[in-house]
């Protein structure tokens, strides 16, 4: 066997440098062969997972409460001010649910502010003051994302303003509900070092039964494709049931349904440096936009 090792290298040796170099080519694809094959197969076999927010929560608490009883991590964002935001807060926690505070900004289309909204107007003292009084508002936040806001996420300075303000709070992340195709949230969250995500899909851009199913096939095949993706509904009756009835699909897809904190670590995984403005759609549908 040595001696037929040794005449095969000693045929190379009598050929030109590029026959040479295909031996040696071919002998190291021939090595790391094992190591493609284990690579493939870890890639086949990854983990998929997936994330759920639920907006405009704290008006109603048998809607909350609906919710919170689904099963699985479903990540509540609770509107500031409300009337049912401690409570459901709490609620959420002891059934092991995470908890955001769904932050109200002003919007391309002019509609009724909510209660502690953050417009263009504010001076940056106006505008900390009313994100402090937002933030107190709820308890146990992990995280933060904006409630209409398709003119504010358009603004460098006052995204700044909430970044900066962000960073102070301890480790909370900020996610772009992506509500205009021109917001430049996220890549202000990045420039601050604020953990970030951008929505993927709206589960509900309408309360049909037909288009809620639809979206929810797209967020599977979103999983699917990357791995990883976060979908934002609200908490219609429509909805909810539906959520009911089909988020065991998710299981049966193996998809892993997790608190959005932890999707945003496992999105880091996948970029380096984190920028998770590649997380989100980079392409929206314009028909989800510019509504809120």
């Amino acid at each position: 066997m040595r001696a037929n090792k040794t005449r095969a290298f000693n045929n190379i040796d009598r050929y030109s440098p590029r026959c040479k170099q295909r031996g040696f080519v071919l002998l190291i694809v021939t090595l790391l062969s094992p190591a493609v094959l284990l690579l493939s197969s870890t890639r086949v076999n990854a983990e998929k997972f997936a994330s759920i927010i639920i907006d405009d929560l704290g008006n109603s608490y048998e809607h909350g409460y609906d919710i919170i009883k689904l099963p699985g991590a479903i990540t509540l964002a609770i509107l500031p001010r409300t009337n049912y935001a401690k409570d459901l807060a709490r609620l959420a926690i002891e059934n092991h649910k995470e908890v955001m505070l769904h932050l109200p900004m002003q919007s391309v289309e002019n509609q009724k502010p909510s209660p502690g909204t953050l417009d263009l107007h504010m001076t940056r003292k106006e505008f900390t003051r009313q994100l402090r009084l937002n933030l107190n508002s709820v308890p146990y936040v992990r995280g933060v994302n904006n409630h209409m806001g398709s003119l504010l996420t358009r603004h460098p300075g006052h995204m700044s303003w909430l970044m900066d303000e962000l960073s102070h709070h301890g480790r909370l992340y900020f996610v772009d509900s992506k509500t205009t195709g021109k917001t430049i949230a996220g890549r202000i969250a990045i420039e601050h070092q604020i953990p970030n995500f951008t929505r993927d899909i709206f589960l509900d851009p309408d309360y049909d039964e037909k288009t809620i199913k639809q979206q929810f096939d797209l967020f599977i095949k979103k999983v699917n494709q990357r791995g990883y993706a976060l979908a934002i509904a609200h908490p219609h009756p429509k909805t909810i049931k539906f959520l009911q009835t089909h988020l065991h699909k998710l299981t049966e897809q193996g998809i892993t349904l997790i608190p959005v904190s932890q999707l945003i670590q496992k999105a880091s995984s996948y970029h380096s440096p984190l920028n998770n403005q590649y997380a989100g759609s980079r392409n929206p549908d314009p028909s989800q936009l510019n509504k809120f």
